[in-house]
């Protein structure tokens, strides 16, 4: 089966949505954390968990946050028709929460989308507690988009990666075929990786036309 393993942050939206909710609802703590996964210190689930503990705004307060800032890349809607119409799995993968990212999608009438990202418990003035579980439910605090990948690819299936950023480098090395903009364009444009680039949802679903075409082939 042709799937399109698809990030959220940045990627379906246009903006990061989980940098937004840590600035309006963290204490400047996280900003030094995020410096710490960015230099390779943390992994970007140990990353959020500790970066999420910090939020303690409720449940609510989060979701008319997100409702209120929250936009998609353009075309997102009919990408998703067309890979339902060509019988192509779209699967969202993304290190994110399930907080922000299933609000967004059913905002958009596409509550059957599948969807993979880290599990939040909005505990209030304890934070945020997140925690991530792979293909087989095991609990992981790494490598989490990557184990998704590892498992469609052992079942046999051709994987079109799309994504934007640091946490994507790994598992696109390892797909079939790379949709990419931002950081991941720069790492596979510099270090000589075949890739697409994208900027809106129209971008990848020629770019998945064209793929679809040399499979035929």
């Amino acid at each position: 089966m042709l799937i399109v393993q698809c990030d959220f942050d940045d990627t379906i939206t246009d903006g990061n949505v989980s940098t937004a909710i840590r600035e309006a609802f963290s204490p400047d703590g996280w900003t030094s954390m995020e410096d710490e996964y960015e230099a390779g210190k943390y992994s970007v689930e140990e990353s959020n968990i500790r970066q999420f503990a910090l939020v303690t705004a409720g449940q609510k307060e989060i979701e008319d946050f997100i409702l209120g800032m929250v936009v998609v890349r353009y075309d997102f809607d009919q990408f998703v028709n067309y890979c339902y119409g060509e019988n192509i799995r779209l699967v969202i993968v993304s290190s994110g929460l399930d907080i922000y990212i299933k609000p967004t999608i059913e905002l958009l009438g596409f509550d059957h989308l599948e969807m993979h990202s880290g599990t939040a418990q909005v505990t209030g003035s304890d934070g945020i507690k997140v925690e991530y579980t792979n293909p087989s439910g095991e609990v992981i605090t790494r490598g989490f988009k990557e184990s998704y990948l590892r498992h469609f690819k052992s079942q046999g299936d051709t994987v079109i990666y799309v994504g934007d950023g640091l946490s994507d480098i790994v598992p696109a090395k390892e797909a079939d075929f790379v949709i990419a903009r931002s950081t991941l364009e720069e790492h596979f444009k510099e270090n000589g990786l075949p890739y697409s680039s994208f900027n809106t949802f129209g971008d990848v679903g020629k770019h998945v036309i064209e793929i679809k075409k040399q499979l035929n082939e």
